[in-house]
């Protein structure tokens, strides 16, 4: 069971980095953690505005939708 976790993970992860390999740090954060763009930017200093990182938030769920195992 440890093992299927794992390759959960690392496939979000994984698309996360498809979907922007410079913010996919930012990514993963509101994705997993439900951080705001407002919070990523005031508190992380994201480097990029609202609407790039929303386009890429989109695009992380729409890659992950196309992988579904």
């Amino acid at each position: 069971i440890r093992d299927y976790f794992y390759r959960k993970i690392k496939l979000v992860e994984n698309v996360a980095i498809q979907a922007d390999p410079e913010l996919c740090r930012y990514i993963l954060l509101g994705v997993t953690e439900g951080f705001s763009y407002t919070y990523l930017k005031t508190r992380m200093n994201i480097p990029c505005c609202k609407d790039t990182y929303y386009d890429r938030f989109r695009k992380f769920f729409w890659l992950l939708d196309r992988i579904k195992d």
